[in-house]
């Protein structure tokens, strides 16, 4: 993604050079347009562009109008181009085409240091903060003055009136036609911006977080304030692995015996993993169907309305619900590995919380999406315990999928890729009674996904575990099963091999033949898989095929599952592997 947009920069900035240099006329005429033929995702981009439009009106405030007048004398025929350095020890052009003009954040939004979500952020606007806007950028950006210097916002997230702001009263012909065409400055500025944005990138909704959702066991400890039927504030933490400037939430209460209703939703900063406490200035509204009551009916999931919200990849978010009626069954993901709170009252905006609870699970949250470019996608990660990260420490981050998400936002090459954990502990691979298995979940938690392009399988185990015969053919049958499922989405799927458990009680002879029968399929040339991590080798003690290297253990000394070195080496194999896989 990263290398698309540099291209398409140094081509517009060669465009708009040649128009100067050759006395064409003012560069803001010129477009540069990128052909797609995917008319799903042009009609996305056109819709998103629609809503962000900025309309002009000569009603402005009084303070609007003493800078709105000064715009009007602005120079915007010259285009500067710009060289900046970036991680990859490259240059990256674009063009900066000189304006004056006065704008508002129309939400809370990220200021960076360059025309893109690929350069630092330095700041954040508040909804409704006056902002001098100094240039457009060929990327469709904003150059801003900002804390004595400059920084660049996305032209989507700056308008020209500010938010509920009353209108002036003066009118007078002067002052009109002032206003005119100062805001038709901003107004033509924006349209361009709004153009240069369409044509630079096609995007699309891919998920950035998710987790496979459960129905609460009678043995699962619930805090008693999520039972109580008062009005609760439930705040929960996730880590999405994409960054991005808009975003939606499935929530689901698909094990739901009634209603869920959400009174309020918000987002926010948090400020730590280990602190319920938020960033307040960062809060922002969830809305479903322009409300801020949000009801999902029993055994049903929702997706909400899509809200401006500017994050960067691996930041923690935190998501407040107001709930006034609890399902009498909790739609859940049983392992978070990180922890989450829950209050009596009403706190979705504050941090003014007393007798708070603290749980270890996800309720009702099932995605994040974020818009991002199409040139990326969602990998999603199937799995039991060994992908959920079963023994690792709380707030640890310490997940195969965690790793593997920081070291694709390391590669300039694949950070256009989130990593969506779906493991389940305790769950077998084999039947589709439900969704508790591997099989069972290949719709809602692979092909439903959005925006997945690829599935990385490690499961079975389990299977293996419990088996009182040779089933190994029908480990075999459930993958083709899978990955026939998954290509008829247009998603490529990646085998990994069983990996070793002698030492555990799940050895035997019996077990270990079928470990290595379908691991044999896995990396054979008539596998159906798309490609294949050989985990197996990879884990395995150098004197004894059979059992995991003593270094990769749990802390339980289980020789089944990984300690935090053994997850993290986990997803270093298979982002190695990635790296050369994915072109």
């Amino acid at each position: 993604m990263k290398k698309f947009r540099k291209v398409l920069s140094l081509a517009v900035a060669l465009v708009m050079a040649l128009t100067v240099f050759t006395g064409c006329g003012n560069s803001s005429n010129e477009e540069v347009t990128v052909a797609s033929t995917d008319a799903e995702v042009t009609e996305a981009v056109t819709e998103a562009t629609t809503t962000e439009e900025v309309t002009t009106t000569t009603e402005v405030t009084t303070e609007a109008v003493t800078t709105t007048t000064e715009a009007t004398t602005a120079v915007t025929t010259e285009a500067t181009t710009v060289t900046v350095a970036t991680t990859e020890e490259t240059t990256s052009a674009y063009t900066v085409e000189e304006m004056s003009a006065v704008m508002y954040a129309k939400s809370s939004v990220n200021v960076r240091s360059g025309p893109s979500t690929d350069y630092d952020r330095i700041g954040h606007l508040d909804e409704g903060e006056e902002v001098t806007v100094t240039g457009l950028a060929s990327t469709g950006w904003y150059r801003i003055s900002f804390e004595g210097g400059e920084g660049y916002v996305s032209n989507n997230y700056l308008v020209t009136e500010k938010p509920a702001t009353t209108t002036a009263t003066t009118t007078t012909a002067a002052t009109t036609a002032a206003t005119t065409a100062a805001t038709t400055t901003a107004t033509t500025a924006a349209t361009t911006a709004s153009t240069a944005s369409t044509t630079s990138s096609s995007e699309i909704w891919v998920a950035s977080w998710g987790t496979s959702m459960q129905t609460a066991w009678s043995s699962d400890t619930i805090p008693s304030e999520a039972t109580s039927g008062s009005t609760v504030t439930i705040r929960q933490q996730i880590r999405p692995s994409l960054g991005g400037d808009e975003v939606r939430f499935v929530i689901s209460n698909q094990y739901g015996k009634t209603d869920l209703v959400i009174d309020s939703m918000e987002l926010a900063m948090l400020n730590s993993p280990s602190s319920y406490k938020i960033d307040t200035s960062t809060r922002t509204t969830v809305t479903y169907n322009g409300s801020t009551k949000i009801t999902v009916p029993a055994g049903k999931t929702i997706t909400t309305d899509a809200i401006s919200f500017s994050f960067d990849a691996l930041d923690d978010i935190a998501v407040s619900m107001k709930i006034s009626s609890m399902p009498s069954t909790i739609t859940l993901h049983r392992a978070s590995r990180c922890t989450n709170w829950v209050v009596t009252g009403s706190h979705v905006s504050d941090n003014s919380w007393s007798s708070v609870s603290e749980f270890k699970m996800w309720y009702f949250l099932a995605e994040m999406d974020v818009m991002a470019d199409s040139s990326g996608g969602a990998i999603v990660c199937l799995g039991d315990s060994l992908t959920d990260g079963a023994s690792i420490d709380n707030n640890s981050f310490a997940r195969y999928t965690d790793k593997l998400a920081e070291l694709l936002q390391a590669d300039s090459s694949l950070d256009n890729y989130s990593v969506i954990n779906m493991g389940v502990g305790a769950t077998n691979f084999l039947g589709t009674t439900d969704n508790s298995t591997g099989l069972g979940r290949v719709t809602r938690d692979i092909v439903n996904v959005a925006g997945v392009e690829y599935c990385i399988v490690y499961m079975g185990v389990n299977d293996i575990g419990g088996a009182t015969t040779d089933i190994s053919q029908k480990i075999i049958d459930g993958y083709e099963k899978l990955i026939k499922e998954c290509h008829e989405a247009g998603i490529k799927v990646i085998g990994c091999t069983i990996t070793p458990f002698n030492g555990s009680s799940y050895y035997s002879e019996l077990h270990e033949q079928i470990r290595l029968t379908v691991n044999k399929y896995i990396t054979s040339s008539s596998s159906d898989f798309d490609g294949y991590i050989d985990l197996a080798s990879a884990v395995a003690s150098s004197s004894d095929s059979s059992k995991m290297d003593s270094k990769y253990v749990s802390t339980w000394n289980d020789y089944l599952h990984f300690n935090a070195t053994g997850y993290r080496y986990v997803g270093t194999t298979i982002y190695n592997y990635l790296k050369d896989f994915i072109s």
